[in-house]
């Protein structure tokens, strides 16, 4: 599936099962022995202890597949189980379906960005004017953008910085400061034409016209731009409100940072695009692009996932769209090994509910995640009860440190797709689409990964299986 060797047919664990069914009957129904050496076994010679483990797999395996069976029995799903190094099949469900994968795309995204850009690219946000500081002065000034989803201003890292949601979490930020602190650092004390904002990198769509309003009112997600500052919103709280034109925002961001460090500006800001022949006056570059993608993965950030998809199309077709760039992610996901066919990808976020995927080809995506260059795939994912899109979730579950993942929700649809260790790892992918709500979608993909997560045996009851809860991000 992903150039690692083709994986063994659920049927051979199947044929397994019925093996160790047959040796746990056999042993269960054997008269008892005479020899007086046997009463010293601290183990009866039929128990499951004594079962070689390919059978008891076997075993745990069709226990797997009926419990996920009966828990999905009610939604259109698909489910993919296998282990962790992912050559055997434990349990699979319409596994070549395909769902509205939501969030969970963000897998292909990252995987790509990663490829194509390369872990570590940096963008690198410039100011530019008609020429070098004369006399302290240049006649105008140019805030050109390169695509940074995280550029920011110290007030708006401030307010991040106060959210729960990412309490503990490593913010990846570019701060916007240390532009204005290099613009200073040139020599620029006054600025008579003002400052504008040039993000002709990208296309001018803010928002995808098949999108629902209700992701720009709800502020899941800013306008786009090759130019956006503060994720395209002038305020988070109490209710995040975004601007109108992203890259005219930064321009009165710069504006305002720039004032406050004394220098004169004269004019308004504006939106055009700088000369081509402009001089470099400042600028100032983002972490590497694999910091980047971990905060894409860990907190489900929906503007970086649409800007990196932008930048992907630059990269491969020097179109800077997000069907460019779609288009190139679908590409180099066959380039990687990962079959593609079915795959229907809008956008880069998995907010558009025209997104298509299967569960065989995220966690083809997921296998990925062994190749050099990729392992930040693993590294990124959400920690059960600890970091990211799962930090609230199972924190009082046995599965919390255990469980890494890529969640996704919308209303009507749920997904899961990581990494689960019980006593030695398992990689598995669901997606779920149906008449439920976003908050019954999440206690669903935690009901199926608390079922995955009693492979190969079940404890008593339901120990592993959380509450419903409210719904959270992602």
């Amino acid at each position: 599936m992903t150039g690692h060797g083709p994986r063994r047919a659920v049927v051979f664990v199947l044929a397994l099962a019925a093996g160790a069914c047959a040796v746990l009957a056999v042993g269960a129904g054997a008269e008892p022995s005479r020899d007086p050496t046997a009463a010293a076994l601290a183990t009866p010679v039929w128990s499951p202890r004594r079962v070689p483990q390919p059978l008891v797999d076997g075993v745990g395996a069709q226990r797997l597949q009926g419990r996920l069976d009966a828990e999905v029995g009610g939604v259109d799903a698909c489910i993919v189980v296998t282990t962790g190094d992912g050559d055997t099949v434990l349990a699979t469900r319409n596994a070549d379906a395909p769902l509205l994968p939501a969030s969970s795309q963000k897998l292909f995204t990252a995987v790509a960005a990663l490829t194509v850009l390369g872990q570590e690219h940096r963008f690198e946000t410039t100011a530019v004017a008609p020429a070098a500081p004369s006399d302290g002065a240049v006649e105008q000034l140019w805030l050109v953008g390169s695509g940074d989803p995280v550029l920011a201003t110290p007030e708006f890292a401030a307010e991040l910085a106060t959210e729960p949601f990412y309490e503990g979490t490593d913010v990846v930020l570019t701060p916007m400061a240390d532009l204005a602190d290099a613009i200073v650092a040139a020599g620029v004390r006054r600025i008579p034409g003002g400052i504008h904002g040039d993000d002709t990198r990208y296309e001018m769509v803010r928002y995808l016209p098949t999108w629902r309003d209700t992701y720009r009112t709800d502020g899941q997600i800013g306008p786009l731009g090759a130019l956006t500052v503060n994720d395209g919103f002038s305020a988070l709280n109490p209710e995040p409100v975004p601007v109108e034109d992203p890259a005219l925002f930064a321009a009165l961001e710069l504006t305002r940072l720039l004032v406050a460090r004394g220098v004169e500006i004269g004019g308004s800001p504006g939106h055009s695009e700088a000369p081509s022949d402009a001089a470099v006056v400042g600028s100032v570059q983002s972490r590497p692009l694999g910091d980047i993608v971990g905060g894409l993965l860990r907190s489900s950030d929906n503007l970086t996932g649409e800007l990196l998809t932008r930048e992907i199309g630059v990269r491969a077709s020097n179109d800077g769209t997000t069907t460019a760039g779609t288009q190139a992610i679908v590409a180099t996901l066959e380039q990687l090994g990962v079959p593609t066919e079915g795959l229907t990808l809008i956008d880069g976020s998995g907010l558009d509910r025209g997104d298509q995927a299967t569960c065989t080809q995220l966690i083809a995506t997921l296998d990925l995640g062994e190749l050099p260059g990729l392992q930040i795939l693993w590294d990124s994912l959400a920690v059960a009860g600890e970091t990211g899109t799962l930090r609230d979730r199972f924190a009082g579950s046995p599965l919390r440190g255990r469980l890494r993942a890529k969640t996704g929700a919308l209303m009507g649809v749920t997904a899961l797709t990581g990494l689960l260790d019980v006593g030695r790892p398992l990689r598995f992918a669901f997606l779920a689409s149906g008449g439920f709500t976003e908050g019954e979608g999440i206690a669903l993909r935690e009901r199926v990964a608390a079922i995955i997560a009693e492979f190969p045996s079940a404890p008593p009851g339901d120990a592993l299986v959380p509450p419903p809860a409210p719904p959270t991000s992602g």
